[in-house]
């Protein structure tokens, strides 16, 4: 069986993912990693489905092409992993540095994106670019950021306890 450069991308890109996660995550923050990571996944997929029905992006290259027109990969797996990590490292962080951050991560997976579009079947733009790719990284990042910051101001205010661990 013969690999194409796109099942090595994928196969390599789901290995660091499944190091990040299991090197570089403080699992002392568990509870809000999980929260993340299903707002991410949630938003991912429920913003990513309508880019590829409207014809903007297409992926020729996917995982279960039968039944997803969406990169489920990328949605479901490298974009959540790399918000938990963005939001460790902003967890204690002043808004300078969160907005930082946010352009930092948003630049650097845009910078790799865009490589993959022009040279492999990964992902296709019809009617998108990379500005609009990290336009709508960095809205991501922001709001998974004050999302979580909401859910332990929720928590603190209505658990009637303090979460920083």
């Amino acid at each position: 069986m013969f690999l194409t450069p796109e099942d090595w991308i994928m196969i390599l890109s789901g290995i660091m993912d499944v190091l990040l996660l299991l090197f570089v995550v403080d699992w002392r923050y568990f509870r809000d990693w999980i929260v993340i990571y299903l707002f991410t996944c949630n938003l991912s997929f429920i913003l990513g489905s309508p880019i590829v029905n409207f014809h903007l992006i297409e992926y020729p290259y996917r995982l279960l092409p039968d039944y997803y027109q969406t990169c489920i990969f990328f949605e479901l797996l490298i974009f959540p992993t790399l918000c938990i990590f963005y939001n460790q490292i902003t967890r204690n962080r002043d808004i300078w540095s969160i907005l930082y951050y946010a352009i930092l991560f948003s630049a650097g997976m845009t910078a790799c994106e865009y490589p993959l579009e022009l040279y492999t079947n990964l992902i296709k733009y019809i009617n998108w670019s990379w500005l609009t790719t990290f336009s709508t990284l960095l809205a991501t990042f922001l709001l998974s950021r004050t999302f979580i910051a909401f859910c332990r101001w929720g928590c603190c205010y209505f658990g009637g306890r303090n979460i920083n661990y």
